[in-house]
């Protein structure tokens, strides 16, 4: 525990002299030292790719913003004064993203909305100079969705307004370019460059900067994707994020009869490779490490741009993640350690975790992360170890987030302890495949690992599996651990679970479609669980539970087998 303290406390100085440096170079102090250049006008607008919503536009004329989750009223206010609305509600506000909803709406009042809170916007927006209105993450979408629905903007601002609005454009890109070191590590500094090279096509005066921001996005899309087309925060989430900027960004290359780099279009094949490797059965994404709600119309859309014949993933291993398809079933498993440092703000503990589909029925899975509400302890529980289909010792998360007072400013979100070596390998023979992987987040607390070995069979109708744990370097443990261990199985809603006349439990697909657990080493229970990430908000669900002494069942068998269906 002093261990812990300690990476904390370390932690927590660095992060500190970051965000001083950033204090210090926000918008104020630029603005006063060095005057932007205004531009003289923009020369494209690039496409949104975002699904609008023509009725939205009428909730936001009314005043009703519902955002990151929450329905915020202002009585026809300005929304942007608002002091006591969350920070996620706040963000996404000032990111500008609704804007397209007022442009799909196309109207005459839509416009003049539009035109009006962005003059609410241009009027104070040094006025508060810390907000989240100056993270460089929210400076950087609001930049993109200006350009993206800039045709929309100049035909309802009067020219006062326009002239105000390209000074504020010039402000932007020269407030990213002083504060992208000091930005959060990971999405947010690629989000950054992605703005800049946006601004080196859209905006006159900003062609001298082309090639440098060119190059300085290489160079962070070189970094933070693998050649394999995974983030460096492992949150599957990313993938679509950034592929709806990359995707418009290599059109307006085109547009503007510039040859997008090499890296670029590298970078959009890789992630279109990944986000198909996470598909399962039902068409969401995996639910691992930041994963919510798969947002189905953005999916579908990004599909659409997809060069590469059929929607399946061709890959196998991708980003410390295992991908086993057989038949109609599709098994994804975390067999790797979560990401470190700030990556680690949407990291879960779920390390081995698996999720598998059987056709287009979800059968198990992981609760899912909980979006926009990061900080609060329902938001804990879904990044916690039980709350995913793997191995808990002692009621213990294999990763753990930061839960102390004294640095809860500085480290509120990340994970100050997870496992250090996460070790797998593929197995592939003759009528099945399967990984082999252990983790020893356990080792230090317990002195134990965890070894998970599944297989499926090659007509997708079966898996095997065995939870195995020993001591250091696969050893067998001493007697007396004095540990429990508790293996979860999360189902999902659409799922019924029911024990037959033995101790198999029957699942029950909606579509008559069914599977039996069954667990020869323990009975296995049926509790109560909870989806979150589930469109509309989380839903009551089941788990299965295997829980006992660790000393007398040092390794649990486990299996699922598809029943047959009546013809």
């Amino acid at each position: 525990m002093l261990s812990q303290e300690i990476t904390s406390a370390r932690l927590a100085i660095g992060e500190a002299a970051r965000r001083l440096v950033n204090r210090f170079t926000g918008p104020p102090l630029l603005n006063r030292m060095m005057p932007a250049a205004t531009p003289g006008r923009l020369l494209i607008a690039p496409k949104d790719l975002r699904t609008a919503d023509p009725t939205t536009a009428q909730d936001i004329y009314a005043g009703r913003y519902f955002l990151a989750g929450k329905l915020v009223e202002t009585g026809g206010g300005d929304p942007f004064i608002r002091e006591d609305t969350p920070q996620n509600w706040q963000r996404e506000l000032h990111g500008f993203g609704w804007f397209r909803h007022l442009e799909a709406d196309g109207s005459a009042l839509a416009r003049q909305n539009a035109a009006a809170l962005l003059g609410d916007w241009l009027n104070h927006r040094f006025s508060r100079t810390h907000s989240v209105a100056w993270e460089p993450e929210t400076a950087a979408r609001r930049l993109i969705t200006w350009f993206s629905h800039s045709v929309g903007i100049l035909e309802a601002i009067t020219p006062r307004q326009y002239q105000q609005w390209l000074k504020s454009i010039g402000f932007h890109i020269r407030f990213l370019k002083y504060n992208y070191a000091v930005s959060d590590p990971g999405l947010p500094r690629l989000l950054v460059r992605i703005a800049l090279a946006y601004a080196s096509i859209c905006v006159d005066g900003q062609q001298q900067q082309l090639h440098r921001s060119a190059r300085l996005l290489d160079a962070e899309l070189a970094e933070q994707l693998g050649e394999d087309g995974m983030h460096v925060s492992r949150n599957p989430s990313v993938i679509p994020d950034l592929l709806s900027l990359l995707l418009p960004l290599r059109q307006s290359h085109a547009s503007a009869g510039i040859e997008p780099s090499p890296t670029l279009v590298s970078a959009i094949d890789r992630l279109m490779l990944a986000m198909k490797f996470f598909i399962l059965g039902d068409g969401t994404l995996g639910r691992f490490n930041g994963m919510a709600a798969t947002r189905s119309d953005l999916l579908a859309t990004l599909l659409q741009y997809d060069d590469s014949p059929g929607t399946m993933a061709s890959a196998t291993v991708i980003g410390g993640y295992q991908r086993l398809a057989a038949g109609d079933t599709v098994l994804l498993a975390d067999i790797a350690a979560p990401p470190g440092r700030g990556l680690s703000r949407s990291a879960h503990a779920g390390a081995l975790a698996f999720e598998m589909s059987s056709g287009d029925n979800l059968l198990v899975v992981n609760c899912g992360a909980i979006p926009f509400r990061k900080s609060d302890s329902t938001a804990r529980l879904a990044r916690s170890t039980a709350a995913h289909s793997t191995v808990t010792i002692n009621d213990t998360s294999s990763s753990r987030v930061y839960a102390g007072n004294w640095f809860a400013n500085l480290l509120d979100n990340w994970l100050v302890s997870a496992p250090r070596r996460v070790v797998h390998k593929r197995i592939e023979s003759p009528g099945e495949l399967g990984f082999s992987a252990s983790h020893d987040g356990y080792l230090r607390s317990f002195g134990i690992l965890h070894q998970r070995e599944l297989m499926l069979a090659g007509d997708g109708n079966r898996i095997e599996a065995i939870d195995r744990f020993t001591g250091r370097q696969g050893k067998p443990l001493a007697k007396s651990t004095n540990a429990r261990f508790a293996i979860r199985f999360h189902l999902h809603p659409s799922v019924s679970a029911g024990h037959t006349a033995g101790t198999d439990i029957l699942l029950m697909c909606g579509n008559g479609r069914s599977w039996r657990f069954i667990c020869d080493d323990w009975d296995a229970r049926v509790e109560e669980s909870v989806f979150f990430a589930s469109v509309s908000g989380a839903r009551r669900t089941t788990q299965i539970v295997l829980e006992g002494e660790i000393d007398a069942t040092p390794q649990v068998r486990w299996r699922l087998i598809r029943e047959q269906m009546a013809q």
